[in-house]
C-alpha cells in the first residue's frame, strides 16, 4: 500500500507541473485576421449606409502579465454614401492601432474567454469622389469573446471607434469574427 501511495505521489509530482504547463501555453507572439460589419454613427451615419471592416491583428502576451495582452491592429472599413449625399461614392478608414486586451479569468476548463480592449491610434480617411484625404488621431474600446480551438482560437467582438477631426469626429462601431493562430 505504502508503495502504491509512494508511486501515484512521485506520478503527481512529475505530471502536474507538466499538466500545468500544457494548460497554461500560449504563444508569446501569434497573428490573426478578423472582418465583418461597420457601422457608422454621428455624422458619418448621417451621409453613410453600413458597411465593411477588415483587420489584421499582431498579438504579443508578455510572460510577467497574466491577463493582459498587447495587440497592434491594422484595419480597413469602407462605408458606400446614401443617397441623400449629393455625389455618389464612398468613404474608407484605415487604422493603425496600439491595444492593451484584458482577459477576465474564468475556470481553466471553459471555452468561451471574454476580454476587453482600448487603445489609440492614427486613422486615416479618404472620401472616393473628391480624393480628399485626412489623417487623425483615433481611439478604440471594446470587448469580446475568444473561442478556444485545438492549434488556434476564434473570436468575436465588437469596438467603438472614434475619430477626432477638425471640429467633428468620425465615430463607427465593427462588429467582427476572427481566426487567431
Amino acid at each position: 500500500m505504502k508503495h502504491a501511495l509512494r508511486t501515484c505521489a512521485l506520478i503527481a509530482a512529475v505530471m502536474g507541473p507538466a499538466t500545468l504547463r500544457a494548460q497554461s501555453t500560449e504563444r508569446s507572439v501569434s497573428v490573426g485576421v478578423s472582418g465583418g460589419l461597420s457601422l457608422p454613427m454621428g455624422d458619418l451615419g448621417d451621409v453613410a449606409n453600413s458597411g465593411y471592416n477588415l483587420t489584421g491583428h499582431l498579438f504579443f502576451k508578455p510572460a510577467a502579465l497574466q491577463s493582459v495582452r498587447l495587440r497592434a491592429d491594422v484595419s480597413f472599413d469602407r462605408w458606400d454614401y446614401k443617397d441623400v449625399v449629393v455625389f455618389e461614392g464612398s468613404t474608407r478608414a484605415i487604422g493603425f492601432v496600439g491595444n492593451v486586451v484584458y482577459d477576465f479569468p474564468t475556470e481553466s476548463s471553459s471555452m468561451l474567454r471574454p476580454y476587453a480592449l482600448g487603445g489609440l491610434g492614427i486613422f486615416n480617411a479618404k472620401n472616393s469622389e473628391t480624393d480628399e484625404s485626412d489623417t487623425n488621431l483615433g481611439l478604440q474600446v471594446g470587448g469580446g469573446l475568444t473561442f478556444q480551438l485545438s492549434g488556434f482560437s476564434t473570436f468575436a467582438e465588437a469596438r467603438f471607434v472614434n475619430v477626432f477631426g477638425d471640429g467633428s469626429s468620425s465615430r463607427y462601431v465593427p462588429i467582427t469574427f476572427g481566426v487567431r493562430f
